[in-house]
């Protein structure tokens, strides 16, 4: 999925996907991008950003999501940084946090958070079920051509974003396992990605 459709989700689901997951980012290999930081809830739509490489799905496990709810705000706490020169230290206290939660490596955290946040980004916010990408940007689709408040330009190109978007089609579907867990943590998933604000 690309990053433009992560940052849509990002700014129009109220869980906070994003946030449970960027600060993990900044501790990657540089050959990662960075996860897109965690926008209020609003119909703007940020600007285009490079495709993502393609993430593998974790098969998740009860003890993952724990792990990632865990590390989260020991994670939030360390300093951003730059991903195209990390702090070795800062890396070393990421591996630390992640090691201490159940994970191998920050990598590990990392694609188990990536699986994470490819259910939330296809879970209805007001249902909590899990509806797909695509009929959530086509809601925030109708919610941005509806919006009387929002600057014409800035209308324009967040019309032009999710149609994009929605025209690069649905993402592969999570498994059913992991749609299942998430959907049962969501609250707990939730609470930890708003609290890192």
């Amino acid at each position: 999925m690309s990053r433009t459709t992560r940052a849509l989700l990002a700014a129009s689901l109220a869980f906070g996907t994003s946030a449970l997951v960027s600060q993990v980012s900044f501790a990657q290999a540089p050959q990662k991008a960075p996860a897109p930081a965690k926008a209020t809830p609003a119909p703007a739509a940020p600007a285009p950003a490079p495709e993502a490489e393609e993430q593998k799905e974790v098969a998740l496990t009860q003890a993952l999501i724990d792990g990632l709810v865990a590390a989260q705000p020991e994670l939030a706490k360390l300093p951003g940084g730059n991903a195209d020169k990390p702090d070795p230290k800062v890396q070393a206290q990421a591996v630390a946090i992640a090691k201490k939660n159940g994970f191998a490596s920050v990598d590990d955290l990392q694609d188990a958070a990536d699986s994470v946040e490819a259910v939330l980004e296809g879970i209805d916010p007001e249902t909590k079920t899990y509806v797909g990408v695509v009929p959530l940007l086509k809601k925030q689709l109708t919610a941005v051509e509806a919006d009387k408040k929002m600057k014409p330009k800035d209308k324009a190109a967040a019309l032009k974003d999710i149609n994009e978007a929605i025209a690069a089609g649905e993402p592969k579907k999570p498994s059913d396992g992991n749609i299942a867990l998430v959907t049962q943590n969501i609250d707990k998933l939730g609470q930890v990605a708003g609290g890192s604000q």
